[in-house]
């Protein structure tokens, strides 16, 4: 496959301000045991589709207008990858050993092997946060200090002749390790259960941020960064009692505000406005949805970020009240096969869960008391499982005897029903009325007492 990534492209230009020039690149590979016919290659909020050939095996060539940082997503194994103008870079990844390094050749291959190695030290560091953020602050920088000195030792000494890679490798760490340290408040009293009141000087090490440095924007660490100091800006800001009984819309508005004043440059600025709007499109009400990414629409200059907006504001609507929910069929507990057209005629009330779900568990006991409330009401009640795992949900299904309707999606998340409902987290519920028409999306959970209201509310209108 050869595919010309216009999204980069446009995006790079507009960001950059470098001397490299636009080369083109190409990376290509192999993807083994994936169970989707796609990768995603993803850098600046900007994705892009890598189709698979029946073996795997993909290429891909674009124009680069400097080095780059990305990243190659497949299923769940995410890796970051370096290229810059005129590079080649070949892969394989294997995810049934998502913990291996993925072979790698090509012009950047040492680089790229350099960052999986720096990468593993720092997954390490992460499985070992409880440890870390239990350390009284002095010891808790000893060890970050100690850990970034020798990785930063490592890139020096590993060998890469590419002076640009270099640099940016040791500021992605850097990054790295400036994030650890701005959690340490929030992470060491939730961990330890002693509150840590951060002195006046703690985030000092944040005074020398540039933020909007475009050489950077590649970097996942330094955009991560710089959008967890302006949410943290944005709530103290809004904790302030003169802000109090703003709207969500207003205090989205007020976060658009904080970027203008923080972020000068524009591409950039319009990235941490799509990187709000995104999150508001998918979690928040479908008014606050649609008034936040109409606002977006109207006063941001990125293309690429507003015709991705325009697109998943698109896709929210198609679950707006009155738009017909989508169909599906699946197999239940019992063997039988259910679709949502058998139950015409009675409000069905879908619950999307999973059995490793601690917040799904927690409305089971809820769920039980709405099914004997309504019982011989025209309700349907149905739970659809997204465990990766069939067998999981039979055991806990089985032994702890739920009862009512209840459904397994193959393939979980990627599966068909779960896509088309647009189900990024779970618990997720949905109320549709007995035309098959959606009511609520997402509907409230059975533990709040609004539910009882609304499904009172349109079992009196069939």
């Amino acid at each position: 496959m050869n595919y010309k990534s216009l999204a980069f492209v446009a995006l790079i230009a507009l960001a950059s301000c470098s001397n490299f020039g636009p080369k083109e690149v190409e990376l290509s590979g192999q993807i083994n045991n994936l169970d989707n016919n796609y990768a995603l290659l993803i850098s600046k909020g900007v994705t892009d589709t890598l189709w698979l050939n029946d073996d795997g095996s993909f290429i891909t060539k674009f124009m680069l207008e400097e080095p780059t940082y990305f990243t190659l997503r497949a299923g769940r194994i995410r890796n970051t990858i370096y290229l810059a103008p005129g590079d080649n870079l070949n892969v394989l990844v294997d995810i049934t050993n998502p913990t291996n390094n993925p072979v790698v050749e090509g012009k950047c291959a040492l680089a790229n092997n350099l960052i999986w190695e720096n990468n593993q030290t720092i997954s390490e560091l992460s499985r070992g946060f409880r440890d870390l953020y239990q350390l009284p602050l002095d010891e808790f920088e000893q060890e970050l200090d100690s850990i970034k000195s020798m990785l930063h030792g490592k890139i020096s000494g590993f060998g890469v002749t590419d002076k640009d890679f270099v640099s940016l490798e040791k500021a992605r760490i850097d990054y790295h390790f400036k994030s650890l340290r701005y959690d340490y408040p929030d992470y060491f009293s939730r961990i330890s259960g002693e509150e840590f009141v951060a002195p006046e000087s703690f985030f000092a090490f944040m005074s020398d941020m540039n933020f909007a440095n475009p050489k950077h924007f590649s970097i996942n660490e330094y955009t991560g960064l710089v959008y967890k100091h302006i949410q943290k800006t944005y709530r103290d800001e809004l904790a302030k009692d003169e802000h109090k009984g703003k709207s969500e819309f207003e205090r989205n508005l007020m976060l658009f505000g904080m970027i203008d004043s923080l972020v000068p440059n524009q591409t950039i600025k319009d990235y941490y406005k799509y990187t709000s709007t995104s999150e508001t499109v998918k979690w928040a009400s479908l008014e606050v949805a649609k008034n936040v990414a109409e606002y977006f629409l109207a006063n941001t200059q990125t293309t690429v970020y507003t015709d991705i907006i325009r697109k998943a504001l698109d896709k929210r609507m198609l679950l707006a009240p009155g738009q017909p929910a989508p169909e599906f069929t699946l197999t239940g507990i019992d063997g039988n096969t259910y679709s949502l057209s058998d139950f015409k005629g009675k409000l069905v009330y879908i619950d999307f869960w999973a059995t490793w779900c601690g917040p799904c568990k927690r409305q089971l006991p809820f769920l039980k008391t709405m099914k004997e409330a309504y019982k011989g009401k025209p309700i349907a009640i149905i739970a659809i499982s997204l465990d990766d795992d069939k067998n999981a949900w039979v055991k806990m299904v089985t032994e702890d005897k739920l009862d009512g309707i209840q459904l397994h999606a193959d393939r979980a998340w990627l599966s068909d029903v779960a896509q088309q409902y647009q189900v990024f987290a779970i618990p997720t519920f949905v109320l549709i009325d007995g035309e098959g028409k959606i009511i609520e999306y997402p509907a409230p959970r059975p533990s709040d007492p609004e539910t009882g209201l609304l499904v009172d509310k349109h079992l009196k209108l069939l």
